[in-house]
């Protein structure tokens, strides 16, 4: 198994193979010692199981977008070419960040104009959403076409919950589509 005092995730398996599942157990074990220091809210251990896995994903997502890829012409990627495509793929995704604030801009002050009565919660709502920023609020997004796009909340243990109100935000981008 993996050795204790240099732990390797193995990104060429998925993370249900026997050797990512011993990483995660010896993740478990160090978490746990470190826990009896912690003076946040205590979790069970599928919690930080979860939260250890979905770490690892992310990062075997940004190792695998960063491995040079396969042109056209069957030549490799360059290290400079990786580089543009990765400042590139950030760009595109600052673009989208902005893009949607600028959408939830234009939702609030659609409301506003229409005279609705609740549109004070909506600016509250929106300054809500600017203060999370585009990590308090992901999107999922599937290179389908015919998907839409599922927003989900970064648990925090110091965040209150306001799952509904996003919830909210979501289920009126989708009624009033034509602002966006």
């Amino acid at each position: 198994g993996p050795d204790t005092s240099h732990l390797q995730w193995d990104f060429n398996h998925p993370t249900s193979s026997p050797w990512n599942q011993a990483v995660i157990s010896q993740l478990m074990c160090l978490l746990v010692d470190m826990q009896n220091n912690w003076t946040i809210e205590t979790r069970s251990d599928q919690y930080w199981a979860g939260k250890i896995t979905q770490k690892l994903t992310w990062i075997k997502k940004c190792f695998d977008r960063a491995k040079p890829c396969v042109c056209d012409n069957l030549s490799v990627e360059t290290s400079a070419e990786v580089a543009t495509r990765l400042v590139n793929h950030k760009d595109e995704t600052l673009m989208k960040a902005r893009r949607d604030m600028q959408q939830q801009t234009a939702m609030v002050a659609t409301k506003e104009a229409k005279g609705n009565d609740d549109v004070i919660a909506w600016w509250f709502l929106h300054s809500v959403i600017t203060r999370l920023g585009s990590d308090g609020m992901s999107s999922e997004d599937s290179d389908g076409e015919d998907t839409e796009t599922i927003f989900c909340t970064h648990t925090l243990p110091w965040r209150r919950d306001i799952i509904k109100e996003l919830t909210l935000i979501d289920q009126q981008r989708l009624q009033e589509s034509s602002i966006f």
